[in-house]
């Protein structure tokens, strides 16, 4: 028989299977595409949550304990009473065991915010059509600094003497508001800042550290530190920090609070580690989400590939048989094999990348100091998924390079 009609013969018997081949070459090229485009997207929120994580927030939130305390009530009307209630609880908190230091604030980070207006002396005519600058505004006892581990840049902290009279008016600004409020080099301690037209001056007395108030991940704002003797609050967020487990603590801070006032509960009680942890959440979120989803789309892939290489050797196992009895070693049938299946990878390979770059563009706000080109993402997921692609295509490709031909043609 001529060899080459014999081998001719053998390609047509899977003529009638081309169509099917195509459709599903097809599928294995957009399965391969998907599963690249959803596994960079899922790199590059895994790097972009990694690296929220490692954002300083300007505080030490390891050993704090938190909770909220409301005043109301007409036996807390008077701002005297208000204060005296908070400096009568935190004396009581700073006497139960393993307590270090107690303070409270009318916000905690990470728990809410206070927006004023403010008016900085001798600053430079500002256009009447400009609104008034809105800044931070946290109202904290003295002990809040230590409590929540903020440090100073310069100055000092707050003292039970501030703000008790006009004369003693102090407040500490942040870096951020140091920076935008007055020239690079000048010291900011000693000058004078109101909160909106008619409220008493107050003297900056320190620089504090910025401090991530809204998240790690959102921008700075400029912010002011007001000692509560300046506003006694109705409602307080109190912060107790401790070389202990900071939930042990509650039952001590519930029974002191009893002590002072049996009507009022504490409530939104949490750590700080916690409120740190609840404000990545979402982040947290979405790229556990994209990680499931990319690794179904991988699996998926995968199958499709080993599936239509599979498919497609079997289809022509008469056609390799005669290759290899015409003198085509097992080698290069392998090659054979893995070269068409690899073209397919290579292509789904190659649309991936354009649909994970388009992905990463539409999804780049989302995204914390993390470039929708991020280099080591693509590079590790192309060269992840090439190798495992490989593998797949490896199996069957072996499989039909260890056909014995003379038992398939003496079959046919």
């Amino acid at each position: 028989a001529d060899p080459s009609a014999a081998l001719q013969d053998a390609s047509h018997r899977t003529t009638h299977t081309g169509g099917r081949r195509r459709v599903l070459n097809v599928l294995v090229v957009g399965e391969v595409a998907l599963a690249l485009m959803l596994l960079v997207v899922a790199g590059l929120t895994i790097r972009d949550f990694q690296g929220v994580q490692q954002v300083d927030p300007g505080f030490r939130p390891e050993g704090v304990l938190t909770f909220r305390v409301d005043l109301s009530g007409p036996a807390y009307e008077e701002e005297a009473a208000r204060l005296q209630f908070f400096e009568g609880y935190l004396e009581r908190l700073r006497g139960l065991p393993g307590v270090e230091v107690a303070a409270v604030a009318n916000f905690t980070p990470m728990a809410g915010h206070w927006g004023r207006g403010l008016q900085v002396e001798d600053a430079p005519p500002r256009d009447p059509d400009e609104p008034t600058p809105i800044i931070l505004m946290r109202v904290v006892s003295p002990g809040y600094f230590e409590a929540m581990g903020v440090s100073l840049q310069n100055g000092r902290v707050f003292t039970e003497a501030d703000s008790r009279d006009e004369g003693s008016m102090a407040v500490i600004v942040n870096e951020t508001l140091a920076r935008r409020f007055w020239e690079e080099g000048t010291d900011p301690l000693g000058k004078r800042v109101r909160l909106g037209d008619g409220s008493p001056w107050m003297t900056v007395v320190a620089v504090s550290r910025d401090v991530k108030h809204y998240g790690q991940d959102e921008e700075m704002r400029a912010g002011i530190y007001v000692p509560l003797a300046a506003q006694a609050l109705g409602s307080g967020a109190f912060v107790v920090r401790t070389p202990l487990d900071p939930v042990s603590l509650v039952p001590g801070a519930r029974r002191a609070l009893q002590e002072i006032d049996a009507t009022l509960p504490i409530y939104d009680v949490t750590t700080m580690s916690d409120r740190v942890d609840e404000s990545l959440w979402g982040r947290r979120a979405l790229s556990w989400l994209f990680a499931v989803f990319s690794t179904l789309a991988l699996l998926l892939a995968v199958g499709g590939i080993y599936g239509v290489i599979s498919y497609g050797v079997s289809q022509r196992t008469f056609e390799l048989s005669i290759r290899m009895a015409l003198g085509a070693e097992g080698g290069q049938v392998l090659g054979l094999i893995m070269r068409q299946g690899m073209l397919l990878v290579g292509v789904g390979a190659a649309l991936g990348m354009a649909g994970a770059y388009a992905a990463a563009r539409g999804l780049s706000a989302l995204f914390f100091g993390v470039a929708p080109l991020d280099p080591v993402v693509y590079l590790v997921v192309t060269l992840g998924l090439l190798g495992v692609a490989l593998v797949a295509n490896l199996v069957p490709a072996r499989r039909a390079s260890r056909t014995d031909p003379i038992t398939v043609l003496r079959e046919e």
